[in-house]
């Protein structure tokens, strides 16, 4: 196709951006890779001149392009291939390439549709300065070019945006909105007006100035003079004192009866003052003369409009930076010119980075803090107060009130542009911890940062169903909201913490032989089973396992060789109260083994069964007390105690053992005391009589009002 040409839009002034992107030589404003829901605007500062043309086909555009003759709406939809070329004074060329997607969404369905309609046909929402911008609450945005990596933590929530109503740039600043609910993206340009045109009357005069106090008289059609001077003809440029007034007066040279004098009083040089507004903003004006005015020079030395004063603005998250020439008029003739320099940056500094080792909300061990500012720019932090919880707070949300109740102190400066932060639980309650950072630089404050945690290193929950019914639920942390799903989930905790109690809701399998080196405790929270596989175990080692009104069971081994006793005490403590307990052996089984070890048993009901040989308990040098509880075991040779040195009592029990031969106990060198039991055997072989509870030498034995049937 051949070129076409179009001129859409005027610029009153020289585009200002800033930073500005480098691709090649080329300055392109927009538009930007990336998807966006309204058509783009092709924006390009070409204020180093030059020939663009651009396709938005991956075509040449020099051929089969259009001639860029300032910012057009690129009324394409779609994947985009955007080639610009630049042709520069001799000839030389620059190329850029980028790609963008435009899949179009008018809002229509949602509450923010009125501001995407302010832009969304032709990629351009007109701000006239001193008016309100409010971007709707439903966004986040960004103005200019995009954020590093364009993430949307990068972005700033919605606000009002406004400019001092004496800003007189106009300009093109491109503005990204992020919904990030709805996943979509909207970019558009805010074209910038002064808040009313200013006036413009030129008064005509025989005569100009240059550099304040140059006087050049220009037409030779007439006399002059200046002051109280006689009238004559100058030839030449005079200097004047401007510290004070003068009148400059002119009339035909040739003399005519009734020729008027005309006179032009120049006031004093003004004062030419700029101040920077609390705000930020700049705002020039003239201390001195009323009849001053200032008006902003084009290249040429031509001024379209005079203002009573000239102010300079950006937007909230905008920055905007140069100079411009402001010329001095006195009742509309020029005086001379200052140029005035300008930056006015309203951008926040960056959000502080905190940086931590926890995983999430909840972290099971000690957590580590680190918060990184922007170098050379203030960090405040505020910490709140160390919030202890009760037993009743172990539901865990963010969004829980009584964590948002919990205050910051005051935010203070501190030294250098990072910090660190150590927080421990220092205890064994749950404490729930709260940090607020932001960055300061002059008169612009980054938003906080917040992060807050809740250590807790006892407290933990299991669920097998809650994998079944959450199929997003990949990573399960042991809180009530996201339980363990596996036994194998808790093993860490139970080597490396100090105390764990876990809530137990349905069948808990344990398949392998587990350590546990922390003070474990089982709690019912819902049907609770627990299940030990062939191999399952409890190993304990210098620390206590307390379980509660659960159901235990477990899964034999076929042609087992060896015996894997549910629970194997070292040092340790097993209590058990109101449980269910079955255990099934193939040949051989113990339920509970112990070493030097402490066994309380109360109001269980416990069966253990096998072919060749079961105990319920097999002990050394432990101390053993069983209460209130139904105690069978079945077996061609069964015993419920057996225990090698240490204590035994046994108080209001039902003992039985089934089988070939049976004892309720067989007691080694121990302390015993059986009080108000019940021995019961069911037993095959009747060829000798054996005794319910057998003794060495070495045991002292308190028998008292204990019943005993079939021994």
């Amino acid at each position: 196709m051949g070129k076409k040409f179009l001129s859409v839009f005027t610029v009153l002034f020289a585009l200002i951006f800033l930073p500005l992107p480098l691709f090649a030589e080329i300055n392109l404003l927009s538009p930007v890779e990336g998807q966006f829901a309204n058509r783009q605007m092709l924006v390009i500062d070409n204020s180093e001149g030059g020939d663009f043309f651009y396709s938005i086909d991956g075509a040449n555009p020099e051929t089969f392009g259009f001639a860029y003759d300032g910012p057009v709406l690129l009324d394409v939809t779609g994947e985009i291939n955007l080639n610009v070329t630049r042709i520069a004074a001799g000839g030389k060329k620059e190329n850029i390439s980028l790609n963008f997607t435009v899949n179009p969404d008018d809002a229509s369905k949602t509450d923010y549709k009125g501001f995407i309609q302010t832009f969304f046909d032709g990629g351009l929402l007109n701000y006239s300065a001193g008016s309100e911008l409010t971007i709707p609450s439903d966004f986040v945005f960004y103005l200019g070019l995009p954020p590093e990596n364009d993430m949307p933590e990068s972005f700033m929530p919605a606000r009002t945006l406004k400019l001092s109503a004496a800003s007189v740039l106009s300009r093109y600043i491109p503005c990204t909105i992020l919904d990030k609910k709805r996943d979509l993206r909207y970019r558009f340009i805010i074209k910038t007006y002064p808040q009313s045109a200013g006036i413009y009357s030129h008064r005509d005069v025989p005569f100009s100035i240059t550099d304040w106090d140059t006087i050049n008289f220009d037409d030779d059609n007439y006399i002059y003079k200046i002051d109280s001077e006689y009238w004559g003809l100058p030839k030449e440029a005079r200097k004047i004192d401007r510290s004070s007034s003068h009148m400059i007066s002119w009339q035909p040279l040739e003399y005519e009866a009734g020729n008027p004098i005309e006179f032009f009083v120049l006031p004093p040089k003004p004062e030419i003052v700029r101040e920077q507004q609390p705000d930020g903003s700049i705002l020039c004006s003239i201390r001195g003369d009323d009849s001053y005015s200032l008006g902003i020079l084009e290249e040429d030395g031509s001024c379209s409009e005079l203002f009573s004063q000239v102010g300079i603005d950006a937007f909230y998250g905008d920055q905007v930076a140069g100079s411009l020439s402001l010329g001095i008029f006195s009742n509309s003739v020029y005086q001379g010119k200052f140029a005035l320099s300008y930056n006015v940056n309203r951008r926040p500094p960056q959000i502080p980075l905190i940086k931590t080792n926890a995983e999430g909300f909840v972290s099971r061990g000690n957590v580590d803090v680190k918060i990184q500012g922007t170098r050379g720019v203030d960090l405040y932090i505020a910490l709140s107060e160390p919030l202890t919880l009760d037993v009743s707070d172990f539901s865990y949300s963010s969004d829980d009130e009584k964590f948002k109740k919990v205050s910051l102190g005051e935010y203070k400066k501190v030294k250098g542009d990072s910090f660190t932060l150590h927080w421990a639980q220092n205890g064994l309650n749950p404490v729930y911890y709260k940090v607020s950072a932001y960055c300061k630089s002059d008169e612009n404050q980054s938003l906080a940062a917040e992060f807050s945690v809740v250590i807790d290193q006892s407290n933990y929950y299991f669920n097998a169903e809650a994998g079944k019914t959450s199929a997003s639920d990949t990573s399960p942390d042991g809180t009530a909201a996201h339980p363990f799903t596996d036994f194998s989930q808790l093993a860490p905790a139970l080597v490396k913490q100090r105390v764990v109690k876990l809530n137990v809701k349905g069948e808990m399998q344990i398949n392998e032989a587990y350590p546990v080196q922390a003070n474990f405790e089982i709690i019912n929270d819902g049907d609770a089973r627990i299940c030990f596989g062939p191999k399952g175990s409890l190993v304990v080692k210098a620390s206590t396992v307390e379980i509660s009104n659960c159901r235990i069971h477990n899964t034999a081994a076929l042609n087992a060789k060896s015996i894997v006793p549910l629970f194997k005490l070292e040092n340790s403590v097993l209590t058990m109260n109101d449980c269910m307990i079955g255990a099934e052996f193939t040949r051989n089984g113990t339920v509970i083994d112990a070493t030097n070890g402490i066994v309380n048993i109360s109001n269980t009901i416990a069966s253990a069964n096998a072919v060749t040989y079961v105990s319920f308990i097999s002990s050394v040098k432990s101390r053993i007390t069983i209460k209130g509880s139904s105690i069978s075991a079945n077996a061609e040779t069964g015993v419920i105690i057996s225990a090698d040195g240490g204590n035994v009592t046994a108080q209001k029990n039902e003992f039985l053992v089934t089988g070939g031969n049976g004892r309720i106990a067989e007691l080694f060198g121990v302390n015993a005391v059986f009080k108000e039991n019940s021995f019961k055997a069911r037993l095959s072989n009747t060829t000798s009589k054996i005794q319910p509870v057998y003794v060495n030498k070495a045991t002292k034995l308190t028998d008292e009002n204990n019943s005993i049937q079939g021994f």
